[in-house]
């Protein structure tokens, strides 16, 4: 019996765990638009975590609405020219009950330098916003975690 319970301790914390550390290392910069700051980087190397390299910033805003607004950076946190990216952006809302991941997905448009939308309403806090951007034929995640 206490070798289950000490298994059950030492396990336990992984799938907490498992979404806090993002994709990207964490960033220190303040938000311009007074939302929430993340790392973009290329899609592939989302499972590298903390060691991904930061290609851009973003910044997740939410309206009272439930809509959102991602601006996007450079590192210098300059605002990103996005000419070449595509006018479409996928969104992902994702939410853990007992340890099972769900996953709403929503659409976001470029218009006036910035990526609109309006995720579904989330059923948990905290919840997790993950958004694909298409940058010629590069994939682009950035990961904005624990949103309440």
């Amino acid at each position: 019996m206490k070798k289950l319970a000490l298994m059950l301790l030492l396990v336990s914390p992984v799938p907490a765990l498992a979404h806090d550390e993002g994709h990207g290392p964490k960033l220190t910069d303040a938000a311009k638009q007074g939302g929430v700051i993340s790392p973009v980087i290329d899609a592939k190397e989302h499972d590298l975590g903390a060691k991904a390299a930061v290609v851009y910033k973003a910044e997740l805003v939410r309206s009272e609405d439930g809509s959102v607004k991602v601006y996007l950076y450079d590192k210098d946190m300059k605002a990103l020219d996005l000419k070449g990216f595509d006018a479409k952006a996928k969104g992902v809302l994702e939410e853990e009950k007992k340890g099972k991941i769900t996953k709403k997905p929503f659409s976001l448009a470029l218009k006036d330098g910035v990526f609109s939308g309006k995720p579904p309403k989330p059923t948990r806090k905290p919840f997790n916003i993950d958004v694909t951007y298409t940058q010629g034929k590069r994939k682009l995640l950035s990961a904005f975690d624990n949103l309440d």
